[in-house]
């Protein structure tokens, strides 16, 4: 009766800190009108890398424990993406310096 083990936390871990950071990434490059495909491929690369690596080093009789390292990259991406998402302002980041000035000082 095996449980998580260092090598499957330390496979959650990453795939965690993963999600969140290529969640972010997701989030500026959706803000900024990009491609999503660099932040989404990476993100798919590391997890899958890490879901194999949880696979082989699940010591349960079920051999599931992947699925928490599976479902906490997938959960983490969308938190980071969630979480940078951009706040809605009267003004956009890509607004002109000029769009800042009092209305009265405008000529």
């Amino acid at each position: 009766m095996g449980g998580m083990t260092l090598p499957l936390l330390l496979c959650t871990l990453i795939a965690l800190t993963s999600g969140l950071h290529f969640g972010g990434r997701f989030a500026q490059a959706h803000h900024a009108g990009r491609s999503l495909l660099p932040a989404t491929l990476a993100h798919g690369g590391v997890s899958t890398a890490l879901v194999v690596v949880a696979a082989l080093t699940d010591p349960t009789a079920a051999r599931l424990l992947w699925l928490a390292v599976a479902a906490v990259s997938l959960i983490a991406l969308a938190t980071g993406a969630l979480w940078r998402a951009p706040r809605l302002t009267r003004l956009a980041l890509t607004d002109a310096p000029e769009a800042l000035a009092p209305a009265s000082r405008a000529a």
